[in-house]
Formats: structure tokens, sequence, C-alpha cells
């Protein structure tokens, strides 16, 4: 599968689930909300998690996004970035593109969504695609 034929189910569906390794090689994997941030599939994260940990100790992470009325679903696997929690308006600003991007454009002023972000200090998440593969036809 190509990044231009995932795209659309990526930029459209957001509820996904990420799934990274323990230091035993099991499978951790999370519900997340996810978008498309800089040709990337991001999503944000309290500080402080096991797929955090993971992530930084292995540098590599997936997340399978679903159309859920249809179950057409796209899985990216790649090198996984963390943007940790940093409480500046450049990291702030970052996350809420983030949630604009995956159709949760914070309510209310802009204070607000930041003191949110601070109270849970959110990290970014970016998992680059290296490889992608999934199910999105209809008849399948």
């Amino acid at each position: 599968m190509e990044w231009n034929e995932a795209l659309p189910l990526l930029r459209e569906n957001h509820t996904g689930v990420a799934v990274t390794v323990t230091p035993k090689g099991r499978a951790q994997s999370t519900i997340v909300s996810t978008a498309v941030l800089d040709g990337k599939v991001g999503f944000a994260s309290r500080g402080h998690t096991v797929k955090l940990k993971n992530i930084q100790r292995t540098g590599r992470a997936a997340v399978t996004v679903i159309k859920l009325d249809t179950r057409r679903y796209v899985t990216v696997e790649g090198p996984a970035s963390i943007e940790p929690w940093q409480d500046t308006p450049a990291h702030i600003k970052r996350l809420k593109e983030l949630y604009v991007a995956m159709g949760r454009a914070p309510k209310g002023a802009d204070e607000e969504f930041a003191r949110q972000m601070r109270d849970e200090e959110r990290s970014l998440v970016l998992i680059t695609p290296e490889r992608l593969y999934g199910s999105l036809r209809q008849n399948a």
C-alpha cells in the first residue's frame, strides 16, 4: 500500500490503536486519537506512559487507524519520534495543530487548552510511515 492511497482514510478517521513493544518483547497496545501531521501519523500522549517509555527505548511504533462503520483500516509502522512535554508556546501550538487535524479543535480560550495540556504534560508522538498495510476496499 502506498502513502497516497492510505492518506484519505488516515485524514478522515481518527480512532486508532497504537502498538509498541515492551522490554520483554510483548505488544503493548493503547487506543489513541490520531491525525496526519507533517506527513506522519501522530497522536498525543500523557507524560510518563508505558507507550512513551517503549518508544524511547526502541524508537519504533505502529498505529492502526480504523474507519469504524466499515471496518476498513490502515496500519502505519515505522520510526517514532517523541516531542516531549515542554511548557512553551511552540509545543502547545504543535499540540493544537494535532488536535485540529484530528477534528478536535479546542473549545474555549487558548489558555484553557494550554492549561489542560500542561496539567496532562502531553507529548506528541509522530510515526514516520515505513510500512503501510490494511484493508481499504469495500468488498474485501
